[in-house]
């Protein structure tokens, strides 16, 4: 099983993979500590949007899910007869700039209202914007959609990110590899300060760097620099660094001893894409902003349903199949530089990232209780940068407030896409979870007394809690489930039985003891391991509990597939020889652990099915 997705031929070619000789080692950035003090900031004139002066302007990056902006406006350039310009009233010129200082300078200067990033590239600019002019605040408008394997962390020669403690890697300055960096150290038991995070301009390897033989993206920062253990990466650089997703040998472009540690398909709930708008063009435009949101969702409803059919297998629609990849043509020869990679666009669109949706924007801002909504993933976010120095305050960035179902009611609803499966069985999640590429990202252990089996969650609510948090942000991983017993009687047994012995004396419930015979010791491990089976059980009904009682979720909610629950038996003992009650209670528990698997799985749709 390989680890990382089909992230497609035309995809690396795309990306430009080839490295070059490094001469002049790496040409690192300093990031400014707090983020207002960058010098580029105080170099530009705040001017408001004036929207007499020519078309909407509007940024994208270059990323599958801002292909649906694209095609809402029917490409690049101002159309009034697209969509997007019917919705807004105007033409909507879409400015492809993945350097996030350049739009933040657009978007002071007043040419563009609009910021398209993550949440913590939005989270990481909006204290330094109020602090320029009153109304540059950004207001988060929408969600286009999470990354779902196309971002990851590649490290060399450790075992788990833990073990990057005391040591350093690198990532791109103001970049979307933030939001998925803080949340992997965090999950670690990392704090900002345990590990050095060196920055370098651009994402990936930039035809428009600078030719001076340094290294101005993570990848080759990792070939040149060999005091980095990881590095943040996009996969198709990600496939290269690791010998297509398996361990670096040193060889053409791999790092030797590298290897992907965790990918977005693992934390596929951790980098949110969003669009933000300017306070003041907000409240002087409300309506033409709520049209355009209404146009995008729209536009992504029909990219879901599209989606849909591809995944349908045997039934797909082979008319609305072919006039899918028409209109993909266009999106590929802007996002891929190849017209003809059609079916490697709507891969990446439909695999390594998801399309949030109607449902998916109601559920991200409306729900104050889900773990990795607009709220939680800020929060997670602006600890991450007080703590590192680029932010001083705690306030956070505000969302439009929109009302999902009657605001845009009265669009092309989103259908939601087909319920993603990591994997295709039980026996799947098993074979993930015991296989070489798997790392545990948290644990948790619970208590059982002697002989029980039962957990009630109310008596861990806070476990419970984390737990879900975890679960939700790692919508890939396996969550094992795992039973242990204690060993004592067993060791008891087997020494008797090593002497000779064919009983042993208890102390009956009258206090007097008492002559039984001696069972086998294979029979006190069958014991001990249905005994673990059944401890492990208990906590995944209690968290199924946990999610009806607590959370108010229907069974059709509950997502149970990705649990394996294994009886440890007394296979892995905390204490090896216990003597004492307090050492015996020990040994008698359970644990949750949500494991990273980087492994091919199954998916809805692959290339063969858009032939």
């Amino acid at each position: 099983m390989k680890p990382l997705r089909l992230l497609l031929p035309s995809i690396l070619a795309a990306f430009s993979l080839t490295h070059f000789a490094l001469a002049a080692g790496v040409d690192y950035l300093e990031p400014a500590r707090p983020y207002s003090s960058a010098e580029f900031l105080k170099s530009i004139k705040p001017a408001p949007v004036d929207l007499a002066r020519g078309p909407l302007r509007v940024p994208i990056i270059t990323w599958a899910a801002d292909g649906v902006t694209v095609a809402a406006n029917d490409g690049l350039a101002p159309n009034p007869n697209s969509a997007l310009a019917r919705a807004v009233g105007q033409p909507v010129q879409l400015d492809l700039v993945d350097r996030f200082d350049e739009q933040v300078k657009d978007y002071i200067a007043g040419k563009s209202a609009f910021l398209r990033g993550t949440v913590g590239m939005i989270d990481l600019v909006a204290e330094a914007l109020k602090g320029i002019s009153p109304g540059l605040e950004p207001v988060v408008i929408v969600q286009l959609s999470w990354s779902t394997g196309a971002d990851g962390f590649v490290a060399k020669d450790i075992g788990s990110l833990s073990d990057l403690k005391g040591k350093t890697i690198v990532i791109q300055l103001h970049g979307p590899h933030t939001d998925l960096v803080q949340v992997l150290l965090q999950d670690a038991g990392l704090k900002p300060g345990d590990v050095q995070v060196k920055y370098v301009r651009d994402i990936s390897l930039d035809a428009k760097a600078p030719k001076d033989g340094k290294a101005h993206d993570p990848a080759n920062a990792l070939r040149g620099d060999a005091s980095l253990s990881g590095a943040a990466c996009i996969s198709p650089d990600i496939l290269a660094l690791t010998a297509g997703g398996k361990v670096g040998t040193g060889a053409e472009d791999s790092v030797k001893g590298a290897r992907p540690i965790l990918t977005t398909r693992t934390a596929n709930r951790v980098i949110a894409d969003v669009y933000a708008v300017r306070r003041d063009f907000l409240d002087a435009h409300r309506s033409l902003v709520q049209s355009f949101v209404a146009a995008h969702l729209a536009e992504q409803g029909k990219f879901q349903q599209d989606l849909g059919n591809v995944a349908a297998k045997g039934h797909v629609d082979a008319a609305k199949l072919a006039d899918f990849k028409k209109r993909c043509r266009p999106l590929s020869a802007i996002f891929l530089q190849d017209a003809g990679a059609v079916s490697d666009y709507i891969v990446w669109v439909g695999v390594d990232s998801e399309l949030a949706g109607l449902a998916g924007n109601t559920t991200f801002f409306a729900n104050a209780s889900n773990p990795v909504g607009f709220d939680a993933t800020q929060a997670r976010i602006l600890d991450f940068y007080r703590g590192d120095g680029v932010l001083k305050g705690t306030e956070k960035v505000a969302f439009a407030g929109w009302n999902f179902a009657s605001d845009f009611g009265g669009t092309e609803k989103a259908a939601a896409q087909p319920q993603r499966k990591a994997f295709a069985s039980a026996q799947a999640v098993r074979q993930a979870a015991t296989s070489k590429d798997a790392s545990v990202i948290f644990s948790y252990t619970f208590k059982f007394p002697a002989k029980m089996a039962t957990l009630n969650w109310q008596d861990y609510r806070q476990v419970f809690e984390t737990m879900h948090d975890k679960v939700s942000r790692y919508g890939g991983a396996v969550v094992q489930l795992r039973g242990h017993a204690d060993n004592f009687f067993y060791n008891f047994v087997s020494m008797k039985r090593n002497r000779g012995d064919t009983t042993y004396q208890r102390r009956g419930e009258n206090g007097q003891f008492e002559t039984l015979p001696l069972p086998g010791a294979d029979e006190v491990a069958n014991a001990a391991s249905k005994l673990s089976y059944s401890r492990a059980f208990a906590v995944k009904q209690a968290y199924a509990q946990y999610q009806r009682e607590a959370l108010g979720k229907t069974a059709d909610e509950i997502d149970m597939t990705r649990f394996d629950v294994k009886g440890m038996g007394i296979s892995s003992p905390l204490v090896a020889n216990p003597t004492t009650p307090a050492e015996r209670e020990t040994n008698m528990r359970g644990e949750m652990v949500i494991i990273a698997v980087e492994a091919e799985v199954p998916v809805e749709f692959g290339a063969d099915d858009l032939k």
